[in-house]
C-alpha cells in the first residue's frame, strides 16, 4: 500500500507517544498527546505495521524531527 507523507508523519507522531510508554495507546489521553484527529489515529492503529514498514523503507527515523519542526 502506498501512504502519503502526511500518513507517515501521523504514524511518527503516534510512535513517539507509544515509545514514551506514558499511556495505553487505547486511552483518550494517548490520542490527545499525538495531536491526531480520531480518524487519523484510527487509521494509524489499523495500519500500524504497514505504516511502520513504509516509514522505515523510506529511511524515516522515528525520532528524527521533521524539517518543519526545526
Amino acid at each position: 500500500m502506498n501512504f502519503t507523507q502526511e500518513q507517515l508523519d501521523n504514524w511518527r507522531d503516534y510512535e513517539e507517544v507509544r515509545q514514551s510508554g506514558t499511556w495505553n495507546m487505547y486511552a483518550p489521553q494517548a490520542r490527545a498527546a499525538t495531536g491526531l484527529t480520531k480518524e487519523e489515529y484510527s487509521f494509524v492503529m489499523h495500519n500500524y505495521s504497514e505504516l511502520k514498514e513504509a516509514a522505515w523503507g523510506r529511511g524515516n527515523d522515528v525520532l528524527e524531527k521533521r524539517q518543519d519542526d526545526v
